[in-house]
């Protein structure tokens, strides 16, 4: 039983007797008869006691309830009577007492029962509040979606996916994938009379076939497409002007087809829909320092991003814990992993990069510097500044500090270093954005550096942030000209840096993650004020989670909900779901992760009109089953199952 069940509701409190039956007070909305539940918890409490303790606790109870039964006068069930019969008239009238406080206890632990099961009813809210949405309704929901009663009927056997005229291999391999997606079931579904769907036309008008067409996705890709499912004619018509705005038209038309429990037949309804992302920049932070996550992982969370439509992966690499990422310039890096196994080797980011593609998803790496280095300092340690306590150089004073806290800004060495670490990185991965990290940098170890003062007193520099202004600048510079551009989280803005104009920002602080902190809607006034694009994160730290449907406090954050003028709204180009994993490896990440983030995607992805939990919830009640039957291990979100394709442990490899 949890806590809920005691403490809230509250109408009255009852206390229970201090007597080690119970140490709480019970406090329940209605009139629950809980003193006859204390009458009994009395009784069996002290009913082995000695003779004079049990008088005491029979006084009590005639004190507070008055006498057991209405009659002459009695002395806690004791008639006057002579002496000769005392003895027998205490002990029948005692078992008089113990069959009345039985019933008694009896009847308490109905009411509680009874009053337990209604407040679960009030806890999970049955039936369910909001408007249900039909079968094949799509998350997350499109711009314009025109779905009609007139249902088709779609043959496995001979429904076919075509896109004659287009040579890309991202198309052809998706048409393969969603073939398999869309037809799960292995039992042969029943024939019916209704009208047959029988092919999706897959159309990219502007395609060239050229290589920049069918490479690699960038942050101003399109991904409008529209499609049309017409009961006339039996046919799908899927329209997009590039590949990427197909892959999402897919997915769509994957989700509205569905599967008909009695007959396993599957059905989809003429729907009509023009659809586009409300904002360019949807990404999934995964942290894979704290904790190594395979492979095999990564890549059903990718499977779980493009069924949302996440079009980002923030692959936070490397941190104070682990260096897990493979790097030719310096393949001792990886000493400083966890284990040899749990190291990300150069095939396996070729393969993930693969695999993203095929999805349309970005993978934007991230190098965190000047601070979370601890890791690159066991095997390069003079790269770290050694910060001072009352023990002299490389010494911690906590919590100011440990011995070694972040890079050394004043040598020319840790940017050598850092550039080579960069220009690897950012010829590894596609992707025109390098994140730099450059949060969470505390002065206090630089403050307590003799280097460090020696250094600002030969720059003339009057304050730390100078320091770190110093830093940000060379890094900036030095990622430039490898023909990068960068990506920060916001602390070194909040501490006075100017970075350049084109700089996107990771707006992270919130309140809700420390008290010392202000809401991100005051961060976001000041940055936008700046010029600066931002990507909020603030308010979707999934690695933090509560009891029940903390999906909704996800869904019903408004990204653009922050003082500014129209101008300055337009700077916010997205956002992020993030992942940290103090307390996340495999065993956990995708049940945590998904279906919570899906609510993340449709507030990137749809209208902001779009905002209704109570009916979205049905909807994404649906896409975790679809999740379910693509071997996506999400979890629940409301009672009930998945149908035929319900998880199945056995099914875990």
């Amino acid at each position: 039983m949890d806590g809920s069940f005691m403490s809230g509701r509250v109408e009255r409190g009852i206390p229970f007797p201090q007597n080690g039956c119970h140490g709480y007070n019970a406090k329940i909305v209605g009139a629950l008869p809980l003193w006859l539940f204390d009458r009994g918890l009395r009784y069996f409490s002290v009913r082995n006691q000695p003779v004079a303790e049990r008088k005491q606790v029979r006084r009590q109870c005639i004190a507070r309830y008055g006498p057991l039964q209405k009659k002459k006068p009695r002395r806690c069930g004791v008639e006057r009577t002579n002496e000769r019969e005392k003895g027998r008239a205490r002990s029948t009238s005692f078992s008089k007492m113990e069959q009345q406080l039985l019933r008694a206890t009896i009847l308490g632990v109905v009411a509680i029962a009874f009053v337990c099961a209604h407040i679960t009813y009030i806890e999970v809210r049955l039936p369910l509040e909001g408007t249900p949405s039909p079968p094949g309704s799509p998350w997350p929901m499109p711009q314009t979606y025109k779905p009609e009663p007139k249902q088709l009927q779609i043959n496995p056997d001979t429904f076919d996916i075509r896109s004659d005229e287009i040579c890309c291999d991202v198309i052809e391999k998706a048409i393969k994938r969603y073939k398999k997606v869309i037809f799960p079931l292995k039992q042969s579904p029943k024939p019916g009379n209704l009208p047959r769907l029988k092919v999706l036309h897959v159309e990219v008008t502007e395609f060239r076939n050229t290589a920049e067409d069918c490479g690699y996705p960038r942050h101003e890709s399109n991904e409008n497409y529209t499609l049309a499912v017409s009961e006339s004619t039996g046919v799908a018509i899927l329209k997009s002007a590039t590949v990427w705005g197909a892959l999402r038209g897919l997915e769509t038309f994957s989700q509205l087809v569905y599967i008909e429990d009695q007959t396993n037949r599957y059905l989809i309804n003429a729907t009509i829909i023009e659809d586009w992302p409300r904002f360019k920049f949807r990404g999934i932070l995964l942290d894979t320092s704290r904790h190594f996550q395979p492979v095999k992982i990564i890549k059903q969370n990718m499977d779980a991003m493009a069924m949302s439509k996440f079009n980002v992966f923030h692959w936070h690499l490397v941190d104070d814990q682990a260096w897990p990422y493979e790097m030719r310039v310096f393949p001792n890096l990886t000493q400083a992993a966890y284990h040899p196994s749990q190291v990300y080797s150069q095939q396996d980011i070729r393969d993930l990069i693969e695999y993203a593609r095929e999805r349309g998803i970005r993978i934007i790496p991230e190098i965190d510097t000047p601070g979370h280095t601890q890791a690159i300092g066991k095997i390069f340690p003079a790269l770290l500044t050694p910060c001072y306590g009352n023990g002299g150089r490389g010494t911690p004073r906590y919590p100011d500090f440990a011995a070694y806290e972040m890079l050394n800004p004043t040598q020319e060495y840790t940017y050598n270093v850092l550039r080579e670490i960069f220009n690897e990185t950012f010829n590894t991965f596609p992707d025109e954005y390098l994140h730099l990290g450059m949060d969470e940098v505390y002065y206090k170890c630089w403050e307590s550096s003799p280097e460090i003062a020696e250094f600002m007193k030969q720059h003339n520099f009057k304050e730390v942030s100078q320091v770190e202004q110093h830093y940000v600048r060379t890094t900036l510079h030095n990622v430039r000209k490898l023909g990068a551009k960068y990506m920060i989280w916001q602390d070194p803005i909040d501490n006075g840096v100017e970075a350049a104009s084109d700089t996107l920002i990771g707006l992270w602080k919130d309140v809700s993650l420390d008290s010392k902190l202000r809401p991100w809607r005051h961060y976001m006034k000041d940055m936008v004020k700046h010029g600066y694009q931002i990507v909020l994160s603030a308010p979707w730290y999934l690695n933090y989670i509560s009891y029940g449907q903390d999906w909704q406090k996800y869904y019903e954050v408004e990204p653009s909900d922050f003082e500014g003028t129209e101008a300055e709204k337009n700077l916010l180009t997205g956002g992020e779901a993030c992942m940290w994993t103090e307390y996340v490896d495999a065993t956990n990440l995708i049940s945590r992760l998904w279906p919570r983030a899906s609510a993340v995607g449709e507030r990137l992805w749809s209208a902001a009109s779009v905002n209704k939990t109570k009916d979205a919830a049905f909807r994404l009640d649906e896409l975790r089953c679809r999740m379910i039957r693509r071997g996506i291990p999400a979890a629940p979100i409301l009672n009930g199952y998945c149908g035929a394709y319900d998880w199945d442990v056995n099914r875990v490899s």
